[in-house]
């Protein structure tokens, strides 16, 4: 199998430039029309740092993903946008042998939106329909469907945007329900047609507000600031873990250079309101700087970094958990979601204290290396039984990842983690994660 899956990436790296320069040529020459898409491979396997599985499968595994996505846009006149994608991504497992992931055999509608422009005189567009949504690092918005990975992280609903030269204001409106509406597999025949199995969030999310960015108001600064409301309706399958929750967030984000070395980014929010049949205050926010040696051929660069996310103390009548809304994906770790699933759910960051520290270089123009190591911490301790110990020490998790863009169209990445976990857990040993990838665009 995997040299099948190698054979295969080295056909369409090789034809990627040709099947390009047709579609240009012979199929789309057009001002007002376009069709593109991407092709990526990946290789994965990891050992995860507790044992959450009762058969194990999902602790150690090994796999390769096989993406693709073709879009097609078009703008009939300079007021109107209007942009579909597809996307597939087929699994292989060698580890757990014979398991085939549920979404492999379908083909989703992972964009579908329409973006309207006002008149010369008029600061407004309108985007509505499925879209990808990421507002400043992904702290709040990024991946509006966590549980297919990478696959796709589109949203449901509409973003209203007021410009006014310097500075931005979106007004959000969005439903995610967690199913996979208009998607083909093998179960169905339209689009449409049921809820194939899986879902790509544990809750049905409704998010609202405010979204304002200034570039202005502070020289060379970059001010963003927002409000949200997000509300949650209690699970179906686990209305335990997932109550209803009503959220007000209040937050800010500043970002920017202090010199021609050194640049910094800081964001901070509030989360008040309800969960389940508690009120809630939690607050979680980060900052870091990167120090960069500019007149150096290869720039190395150092970034100092800290997180927090509050966490809930089962004692208290007032629910404290940081609530990552949006934002669960990978952000800090690609291998530590994994760990977050017996207390919540995959990709949940919450109760975290982060330390980070990275070392940069840039070999080659078209190569960047990076060395991370973070340490991680909890605010609230583990509960002393099963998984948990009693620490609040979750443990080190040092990191590598190399970068390197081969073209303009061809680009690929190794990435390797290794956790040691602390006395927030009980009695397990050290994990490891190992990617290797290639993205291919046309």
């Amino acid at each position: 199998m995997r040299r099948i899956v190698c054979i295969m990436a080295m056909i369409f790296v090789t034809a990627s430039p040709l099947y390009a320069g047709f579609l240009e040529k012979d199929v789309v020459k057009s001002d007002w029309f376009k069709v593109g898409g991407d092709f990526r491979v990946r290789e994965v396997g990891f050992n995860n740092i507790i044992t959450w599985d009762k058969n194990n499968s999902a602790d150690q595994q090994h796999f390769w993903r096989l993406r693709t996505r073709l879009y097609f846009q078009a703008d009939p006149i300079e007021q109107v946008k209007l942009y579909t994608r597809f996307t597939n991504e087929w699994r292989y497992y060698a580890k757990p042998k014979n398991r085939e992931h549920g979404l492999r055999d379908e083909i989703i509608l992972d964009n579908a939106y329409v973006n309207l422009k006002g008149l010369e005189d008029i600061p407004l567009s309108l985007t509505f329909g499925r879209q990808d949504l990421i507002y400043g690092e992904g702290f709040l918005i990024l991946d509006g469907t966590p549980l297919d990975g990478s696959r796709t992280i589109f949203s449901d609903g509409g973003k209203l945007r007021l410009d006014l030269d310097q500075t931005t204001v979106d007004f959000l409106g969005l439903w995610n329900t967690g199913k996979q509406y208009f998607a083909i597999n093998k179960n169905d025949e339209a689009l449409g047609a049921g809820d194939p199995p899986g879902r790509l969030d544990s809750q049905t999310i409704g998010l609202f507000g405010a979204y304002l960015t200034n570039k202005n108001l502070i020289e060379d600064q970059k001010l963003e600031a927002y409000y949200l409301y997000k509300h949650g309706l209690t699970s179906e399958t686990d209305p335990v873990k997932w109550p209803n929750n009503n959220i007000n967030i209040i937050g800010t984000r500043l970002s920017g250079p202090i010199n021609d070395q050194i640049k910094y980014a800081g964001e901070a929010a509030v989360e008040l309101g309800e969960y389940g049949d508690h009120s809630m205050t939690a607050f979680g926010g980060y900052a870091h700087a990167t120090y960069t040696v500019t007149d150096c051929p290869i720039k190395p660069a150092l970034t100092l970094e800290y997180v927090y996310l509050s966490g809930d103390n089962p004692n208290s009548d007032n629910y404290g958990g940081w609530d990552p809304v949006l934002a669960r994906w990978p952000k800090w770790s690609e291998l530590y979601i994994y760990s977050q699933v017996p207390e919540k759910d995959i990709a949940y960051w919450t109760n975290t204290q982060i330390y980070r520290v990275k070392f940069g270089v840039v070999p080659t123009e078209r190569m960047t290396v990076d060395l991370v190591y973070q340490y991680l911490r909890a605010n609230d301790a583990g509960s002393g039984t099963g998984l948990f110990g009693n620490g609040k020490d979750r443990g080190q998790n040092p990191q590598f990842i190399l970068k390197y863009a081969f073209n303009d169209w061809l680009s690929g990445h190794l990435w390797g983690e290794y956790f040691i976990p602390g006395n927030f857990y009980a009695n397990d040993d050290d994990g490891f994660f190992a990617r290797w990838q290639l993205l291919a665009k046309f």
